[in-house]
């Protein structure tokens, strides 16, 4: 497996002020947006900013291409975005990864 990073999650406090700031600062396209969750594309990846009160840490995000693929063992499985399905695993210092897999129907939202 070649690694490809999808996403950096950034936790906030107010998605109104980060989308302003993130976009001020960085530039991109949102590509995705509901009352918890903002996707920027920029050239090489995406950040997602989330709603620090609906989900519980910040991570970084590697793209699986078969659902069978997920390290389903080794971490935390959610299903979420209607088709989307994750698995969070901590590193030893703490941080989350997410693998991540996209339906066909997402990976026309997400993958764009």
């Amino acid at each position: 497996m070649k690694p490809i990073v999808d996403h950096i999650a950034v936790l906030v406090d107010d998605l109104n002020i980060a989308e302003d700031w993130y976009i001020k600062n960085l530039g991109g396209i949102i590509i995705f947006k509901d009352e918890k969750y903002i996707r920027i594309k920029l050239q090489n990846t995406s950040i997602a900013l989330i709603d620090k009160n609906h989900y519980p840490y910040p991570h970084f995000a590697i793209l699986v291409d078969n659902k069978c693929d997920l390290p389903i063992n080794k971490g935390i499985v959610v299903k979420h975005r209607n088709g989307t399905t994750g698995v969070y695993i901590k590193d030893p210092f703490g941080n989350y990864l997410e693998y991540i897999w996209y339906s066909k129907d997402q990976k026309k939202v997400f993958l764009k």
